[in-house]
């Protein structure tokens, strides 16, 4: 099956004084329709910037795409015109943002912001679109929708809130769905009802999901493969069980090994030591060699490029395959 989506050495770079640093740096993946792509890293390494990227959403003479191609559907984003990338926003491409109540509009109602959303994409009055919108409500699960649409952001709860977010942007069907940190900030309890949720459309609608998360108990839940990404550079690629049962990277061995277990709950977790790098450090080596317990000169002297270490699970590391765990390698 063609990837719906399909990002190749994509490479984002921000003004700062003096110059520019470079937040996304030459990664590539794929995504097709009724799949969904995790993208796991911790905070700073790039996933956000990512998906800004892919909707062209960059904030406006401080961001910019410097190298590779966004290709959705057979064309490139990258060289698409501001007026159909909005054509295309919110539309075939939607997103859920990281924290709904900054998102949604405290000066109008939920049902205000997503009549407006499908009145944007959609050849419909304002009778019909609020009808429309109202079932968007129901299918997400939001009780007694008929009274909440006419709630201010503020009156709703946080898993309301995220709830919102979503059925905004499934109100046009969209083929590919960006959540970035979807559950963010929500208790376990609705944290799993939001994952129900989006597993559920996922199989109503066909829809491509990239997950962004940092949170690898999501990753489990949801995703189907998973791109780990370290200060800008995607380092591990694969499918998520193999993921989980042999990870060839030693930043994923790493985030595997601080995972709390409850067969060793009086065990210290695993720490991966070190700091993660700037993103304006130039390093000519492996940017987690300062942190990594298998790093010798090879890695400080050169990068290591992604390659296929098995049939489908892709490394960037000079010493892959490996099989030890962390606690070992420590």
């Amino acid at each position: 099956m063609s990837a719906l989506l399909e990002v190749r050495d994509l490479t984002t770079r921000f003004k700062v004084d003096g110059g520019e640093f470079t937040a996304v740096d030459g990664i590539s993946f794929s995504v097709e329709a009724g799949r969904t792509l995790g993208i796991v890293g911790e905070s700073g390494c790039g996933k956000s910037v990512t998906s800004l990227s892919i909707m062209g959403l960059l904030p406006k003479g401080q961001g910019r795409i410097a190298a590779g191609s966004i290709t959705f559907d057979g064309v490139d984003l990258t060289q698409l015109p501001e007026r159909d990338l909005r054509a295309l926003r919110g539309n075939r491409i939607a997103m859920i943002f990281q924290e709904p109540m900054t998102s949604l509009n405290p000066a109008f109602t939920v049902g205000d912001q997503l009549i407006e959303a499908i009145r944007c994409h959609r050849d419909m009055d304002h009778a019909r679109a609020r009808v429309h919108a109202i079932e968007m409500l129901r299918r997400v699960r939001i009780p007694s929708p008929e009274q909440r649409i006419d709630a201010y952001p503020h009156k709703l709860s946080g898993g309301m809130r995220q709830r919102v977010m979503i059925a905004m942007a499934l109100a046009c069907e969209p083929q590919l769905l960006i959540a970035d940190e979807p559950t963010t900030a929500l208790d376990v309890t609705i944290q799993a009802q939001v994952l129900e949720l989006m597993r559920a459309l996922r199989a109503d609608t066909g829809a491509a999901i990239i997950l962004i998360t940092h949170d690898l108990g999501v990753i489990a839940e949801l995703a189907d493969e998973v791109a780990v990404m370290y200060a800008g550079r995607v380092v591990e690629r694969t499918s998520v069980e193999r993921l989980f049962a042999e990870p060839q990277h030693p930043y994923t061995i790493g985030l595997l090994g601080s995972i709390p277990k409850l067969h060793l709950a009086q065990t210290r977790l695993a720490a991966i030591e070190g700091q993660v790098p700037t993103p304006m450090t130039v390093m000519a080596g492996c940017r987690f060699a300062a942190r990594c317990p298998f790093a010798d000169a090879r890695c400080e002297a050169a990068a290591p490029p992604l390659t296929e270490q098995a049939a489908g699970h892709f490394a960037a590391c000079w010493k892959a395959p490996l099989a030890l765990p962390w606690e070992q390698a420590a």
